[in-house]
């Protein structure tokens, strides 16, 4: 069935964007190759099971968890992209929401999973964070959340086995999650051993291509995730 004019100007459009994200981040790991930061040179590497050479994974996590992510570690060979997102509290709290798919080349799901985390006792909900962007509610925080621990110390396993494989990472505003991420890692007693600059960011690898502008003085504007989604489908996103 031949496609139709639109659905031929969506998909050159989404692979013209794809083409242009992948030479910015070959050119920025061509930079870092070059002159890495100290932060980079002095990042320790993730420990690996050396009798097997796979990464490391946590002990007690829950059933559940354990067989979403035993789910991606057994589709890794397939993969092609891992796609992931989280729900904060407010700019600088912990993490409370995160969801990720696990992708094949043809945008085939392989292993998804999506869990609420309780804030760490002496954390403040967020009320404005709650109201203008997330809509989480404590309640259901309490009734549905679980303990962050080992659903961030498998997420940064499967990062890291992710990494090994070649497999890309795609995040929106990527620096913002990692940074919270590592965050939350750290407030469970974990190290943080997530870095953005290895990752796909959809929000700063399309900027120019979007050409949004500021109001007051109409500089390039980042896409919000709804606004990269209009952008590229000519709608707007229903969740």
């Amino acid at each position: 069935k031949k496609k139709s004019k639109g659905v031929q100007q969506q998909l050159e459009r989404v692979n013209n964007l794809q083409a242009v994200a992948l030479r910015d981040k070959q050119a920025a790991e061509s930079r870092r190759r070059v002159l890495p930061t100290q932060r980079e040179r002095e990042r320790p590497r993730r420990a690996a099971c050396p009798s097997t050479g796979h990464v490391s994974r946590p002990d007690g996590v829950p059933d559940q968890c354990r067989e979403a992510y035993d789910r991606a570690h057994r589709a890794m060979s397939s993969a092609t992209c891992l796609v992931f997102d989280t729900e904060t509290n407010g700019f600088n709290g912990s993490v409370l929401n995160i969801g990720w798919i696990l992708a094949d080349a043809d945008g085939a799901q392989l292993a998804e999973y999506e869990r609420l985390w309780r804030l760490p006792a002496k954390e403040r909900f967020d009320r404005r964070a709650s109201r203008e962007s997330h809509k989480l509610t404590e309640a259901r925080l309490a009734s549905e959340g679980t303990n962050a621990k080992p659903g961030i110390a498998e997420f940064m396993a499967l990062v890291a086995a992710v990494e090994a494989a070649g497999v890309q990472i795609v995040a929106h505003n990527v620096s913002f999650d990692v940074r919270l991420l590592n965050k939350t890692a750290c407030l469970q007693g974990l190290s943080p051993s997530l870095r953005s600059a290895s990752m796909l960011c959809t929000m700063h690898s399309v900027t120019r291509h979007c050409g949004l502008r500021t109001k007051r003085d109409k500089r390039l504007k980042a896409p919000k995730n709804n606004e990269l989604f209009t952008f590229l489908f000519g709608r707007e996103p229903t969740v």
